[in-house]
Parts: C-alpha cells; sequence; structure tokens
C-alpha cells in the first residue's frame, strides 16, 4: 500500500509540473476583437485563431527560398528631408506694394506724403535744368552781341529786340533807360544801382524751388522715421497681442516700418544733392551778372562821362 501511494503522488506531481510548463512555454496572446453581426470573417487565415503559419518555401538545396519582394521597393532611393525641404514651396513673397497696402493708416499716409514729395522734388530738378541750360545759352548768345556792338545804346536796341527776357539784357536795358535821362551828375552811380535792383529780382527768380529742396532734404528723412517708430509701435502691439516672437508673424510690420524710412532717404538724399548743385550754379550766374554790370559801368564812364 505505501508503495502505491508514493507511485500516485509522484505520478500526480509529475502531471502538474508538465501542466504548468506547457502553460508556461506558450506565447500570451490578445483576443482578437469580434466582428460585428453581419459582417464577413477576416479573410486572412493567419488572423484566425487556432491556425499556423503556412511552412517556408523549401528551395532545390533544400534550404527555405527568402519571400519576395517588392522590385519598386527595393529600387527606389531613400529621401533626402534636407531636399525634401527645399523641394516645398515658398511663402507669400514681400513686394513694396504689398507692404504698402498692409500697412497702417498713418505708414500710409506718411508713405503717400514722402512719394509726393519725391515727385516733385525730381519734377522740379528737371524743370530748373531745363531753365539754366536755356538761361546759359542765351546769355552767351548776349555776350557776344554786346561785345561786338558799337555803343551801349545800340547794344540796348539790339537786347530790347533779341534778347529781352535774358537776365544780362534787363541789365543792359535798365541802364540804357537811365543814360536816356540825359543827367550826367552820379550817372555811374545810378546806372549801378538800377542793375542792383534787376539783379535782385533775377535773383529771387533764380533761387525758386530752392526751399523745397532745403524742406525736403531736411525732414523728409525724420518723416520717414516717424513712419518706422509707428509701425514698430504697432508690430510690438501685435506680438504682445499674439503673444509670439515668431518672426514670420512679426516680420512683415517691422518691413513695412522700415520701408517708410528708406521712402524717407529716397526722398531726402536727392533733395540735398539737387539742392547743392542748384545753389552752385545760381552763384555762378550771380558772379556772371555781377561782371557784366561792371562791364557796363566801365562803358558808361567811358562814352558817357
Amino acid at each position: 500500500m505505501t508503495i502505491a501511494r508514493v507511485a500516485a503522488a509522484a505520478g500526480l506531481m509529475l502531471g502538474v509540473t508538465m501542466m504548468v510548463a506547457t502553460a508556461w512555454a506558450q506565447p500570451t496572446t490578445q483576443p482578437s476583437p469580434q466582428p460585428a453581426p453581419g459582417a464577413e470573417a477576416p479573410a486572412d487565415p493567419a488572423a484566425a485563431p487556432g491556425t499556423e503559419p503556412a511552412p517556408p518555401e523549401i528551395g532545390p538545396d533544400g534550404l527555405p527560398v527568402a519571400p519576395a519582394t517588392d522590385p519598386a521597393a527595393a529600387t527606389t532611393p531613400p529621401v533626402d528631408p534636407a531636399a525634401a525641404a527645399a523641394e516645398e514651396p515658398a511663402g507669400p513673397s514681400i513686394t513694396p506694394i504689398k507692404m504698402f497696402l498692409e500697412a497702417s493708416i498713418v505708414v500710409k499716409v506718411v508713405m503717400i506724403l514722402l512719394m509726393a514729395w519725391s515727385v516733385v522734388t525730381w519734377a522740379l530738378m528737371f524743370s530748373k535744368l531745363a531753365f539754366f541750360s536755356g538761361l546759359n545759352g542765351t546769355t552767351n548768345r548776349f555776350l557776344a552781341a554786346f561785345r561786338s556792338a558799337g555803343s551801349l545804346t545800340d547794344a540796348a536796341k539790339s537786347a530790347g529786340k533779341n534778347f529781352r527776357t535774358n537776365a544780362l539784357a534787363k541789365m543792359l536795358i535798365a541802364a540804357a533807360d537811365e543814360i536816356g535821362t540825359g543827367k550826367k551828375a552820379g550817372l555811374s552811380t545810378r546806372v549801378a544801382q538800377r542793375m542792383g535792383i534787376v539783379q535782385a529780382e533775377v535773383g529771387e527768380e533764380l533761387s525758386s524751388g530752392m526751399g523745397i529742396f532745403a524742406t525736403v532734404g531736411s525732414i523728409a528723412a525724420f518723416v520717414g522715421l516717424f513712419g518706422t517708430v509707428w509701425g514698430i509701435m504697432n508690430s510690438f502691439i501685435g506680438i504682445a497681442e499674439k503673444q509670439t516672437t515668431n518672426l514670420a508673424i512679426v516680420a512683415p510690420g517691422i518691413a513695412e516700418a522700415l520701408f517708410a524710412t528708406g521712402i524717407g532717404l529716397f526722398a531726402a538724399v536727392p533733395a540735398v544733392i539737387f539742392y547743392n548743385m542748384f545753389a552752385r550754379r545760381i552763384g555762378s550766374y550771380q558772379t556772371r551778372m555781377d561782371n557784366f554790370a561792371s562791364e557796363v559801368l566801365v562803358r558808361v564812364a567811358r562814352e558817357h562821362e
């Protein structure tokens, strides 16, 4: 009886041990979802419970054959992230017209004002260039006729007929009028004073428009800077409202603000250049008038004193 009990206990223990080992060796699998009522069962036999995967195919040499791969996938080169990023379409470009249209009303007013000043400055520059070109040409012809005339009276008649609008011709006509009074006492002084009055009037005509050059050249850059300050202030307000410092968000506003400064410089720099250029021309022509006045006084003293 004792031998029989020991043998039964040993067999029971052996059976329990084999059952635990078998359960431990099996992989843990998740239960597959049950298909909804009326749905078809999955077509993949490997997904069905209780099925084993198909054995690998054995080649003529007795070794397993590797599964076939897709040739298209095998020949596809790897994608370079940098190249893919470079091929992405660029964002919308920022053009001067777009910056103007998207600017605030204050910055727009500043830009329009500066562009108007710039247009006026360039138009005035071309007008004065044409004026001085014609003035110097007629002056050269008048001086040639004056120096070839036999007397001041003959030169004055020629000036009144052919060069009435010329500045030097006006001076000579005024001198001839004073000589025509017939009074010899203090004639040179009176002729000099009459020509001085004509010189002052001509000087005002020559200096017309110089105030515009001076004004635009001195304040245009500061007006553009005001537009820049206003635009950057709005950009910082936008940063505070959106609570972001992303450059893509704040860059357009800053670009619009700096564009106002650029327009201000575009208006101011040429205005300063034009002012200096025509100031030299005005000074040069005034020197010619002074020399001509001296020449007339010499001939007055020679012919009438």
